[in-house]
């Protein structure tokens, strides 16, 4: 490691590449601190006992202390300012290690807004708050929860404040200034308006709240209309063969054996159960995925076994000559999530992958008669039927963008004041009414179903749907760069669409400021939901001869 030069004087002496270096060092030890506290997270979810809840939100604060501690310290800062002011970096230095920069001082400028108290009492209260949820969610009881949501929400408030003042979040500052401005409020006065834009960035770099708006609008438009064509139908494929008593032990096996063909490496991850599917883990050598498993129904597990592999397939696949640095992070969570999408949907939800895989079903579970006279074509109407259900993460592909606009319409409404935290259950109920037609009767089928906002993540769920939309585009530009990819993923041929995601879309970590600029670069589009609701009008229009 080089020896870091303190004082401007000397820093000025070094040159590009010593900086540079010197940056990265640091880099990667703050990566390092952060893949323990990953793992402590997976521990958390998959194997830690219930009694080691308080200590370990313990060790989890005192971790962000410390990694909050370096990503502000001095020195990272004087490194980085040292490097604004050479003139001559684009020279020395290629468009990773670049964006490198620009990454880190894009952290660091944020992260330096922020007291080292909030930051620890934030992972402090992720911890606590994960057990409030599981609990609550167990007896089915908002209330148990709400406390840690209204603490969650006060947290995520004071974080964007600190970064709004700091000159951060210019966009919502923006609609903060425009909003108190038509309220006739002041500075003292209490406002919220344009916070829900700075914490989508969190997760969305660059992506507007008025353009979500509108794609949201439109998709309202577009896919209410198309279930309602479905249900008026009156008519539902055969899926008896899907249900019914489907060993776990056998599902365990089988998901394991997929995702492997797929490309899963077991030598560098884990395939483990938790009440919430999620992919996690320290490093591309080391990823942590969990799935679950109902004995009823065979498909929740293999398709969530799939989705959490497009997930690990990303991390597995990052750019290892820049790994530990943040350009070989993902670039986004819709980016990341069009990945985990593409493999259920474009993939696993397709008549190819069920030519090839439907034979391995039937030797896995030779027990079940049923499922031995049934074909592909079947079992692809079986996998593809549109039934309104209250659990998003089980909802087909025409109804799952709603569970999202749900989500996204009340966090947002939560975040910027409009309604309060026990109004939540009860908003939740109405929308799901409206959008789908289902009357909830219990929390834990409603609000408490996802763990996203137990630990904060809120601006999170929009990437949900961004991430469908991302992966029609890259499966369509894929299947035009790969002759006959329909025969390849038919015999179980997974690679060549692994290996062409892993150069065009993996290996590219953050090294473009934007899901948007990154679509652009491979498709020649910029996201467009049309492609996306042309999609999904064709592909159920022929499933239910609409």
């Amino acid at each position: 490691m080089t020896v870091l030069a303190k004082s401007s004087t000397e820093l000025r002496s070094e040159s590009v590449r010593s900086l540079y270096d010197q940056l990265t060092a640091r880099l990667k030890d703050l990566n390092h601190l952060n893949g323990i506290s990953g793992l402590l997270q997976w521990d958390q979810e998959v194997m830690m006992p219930s009694k080691a809840a308080a200590s370990r939100a313990e060790q989890l604060s005192t971790l962000a202390g410390v990694s909050h501690e370096m990503q502000t310290s001095s020195v990272l800062g004087s490194l980085l300012e040292e490097l604004e002011q050479r003139q001559d970096l684009s020279a020395e230095l290629n468009p990773y290690e670049l964006a490198n920069i620009r990454l880190s001082r894009k952290t660091y400028k944020e992260e330096t807004l922020l007291p080292v108290e909030l930051v620890k009492a934030n992972a402090s209260l992720n911890s606590k708050s994960v057990g409030a949820w599981v609990e609550a969610r167990k007896e089915s009881d908002f209330s148990k929860f709400a406390p840690y949501l209204q603490d969650q929400v006060n947290i995520l408030r004071q974080k964007v404040a600190y970064k709004m003042k700091g000159g951060v979040c210019e966009e919502a500052r923006k609609i903060n200034e425009k909003a108190r401005a038509s309220l006739g409020l002041t500075e003292a006065d209490e406002c919220y308006k344009g916070y829900y834009q700075a914490l989508l960035n969190d997760y969305e770099p660059g992506f507007k709240d008025d353009r979500l708006q509108a794609l949201f609008s439109d998709l309202k438009q577009n896919l209410v209309p198309l279930i309602a064509k479905i249900k008026a139908k009156n008519f539902q494929h055969d899926n008896s063969y899907i249900e019914g008593d489907f060993d776990v032990k056998k599902q365990t096996e089988f998901s394991h054996r997929i995702s492997k063909q797929i490309g899963f490496d077991t030598d560098a991850g884990r395939l483990d159960v938790s009440t919430h599917p999620f992919t996690g883990g320290a490093h591309p050598t080391d990823v942590r995925m969990t799935t679950r498993y109902t004995i009823n129904n065979f498909q929740e597990g293999i398709t969530g076994t799939i989705h959490e592999t497009g997930h690990s397939l990303y991390e597995q696949g990052r750019n290892k000559e820049y790994v530990d640095t943040p350009v070989s992070q993902a670039l986004s969570l819709g980016v990341h999530e069009s990945q985990s999408l593409l493999w259920e949907r474009m993939v696993a939800l397709s008549k190819p992958f069920w030519t090839y895989t439907l034979p391995l079903l039937k030797e896995q579970f030779a027990d079940r008669e049923d499922l031995q006279a049934v074909t592909p074509e079947q079992y692809y109407n079986a996998f593809n039927r549109v039934e309104p259900g209250f659990i998003r993460i089980e909802a087909d592909e025409v109804t799952y963008p709603m569970h999202v606009i749900l989500r996204y319409e009340i966090e947002k409404a939560l975040v910027e004041g409009d309604i309060q935290v026990a109004d939540v259950p009860a908003l939740w109920n109405a929308k799901m009414k409206e959008y789908l037609g289902l009357e909830v009767t219990e929390d834990r089928i409603g609000c408490l179903q996802d763990t996203h906002w137990a630990v904060g993540l809120i601006g999170y769920f929009p990437t949900y749907t961004l991430g469908s939309i991302y992966a029609v585009q890259i499966f369509a530009t894929a299947k035009e760069a790969i002759p006959n990819l329909d025969e390849h993923l038919a015999k179980g041929e997974f690679s060549v669409l692994k290996e062409w995601l892993n150069k065009n879309v993996h290996e590219q970590g953050s090294l473009r400021e934007s899901g948007d600029d990154l679509i652009f670069d491979l498709t020649g589009k910029h996201l467009d939901s049309s492609l996306y609701v042309k999609y999904l009008t064709d592909k159920y229009t022929a499933i239910y001869n609409l």
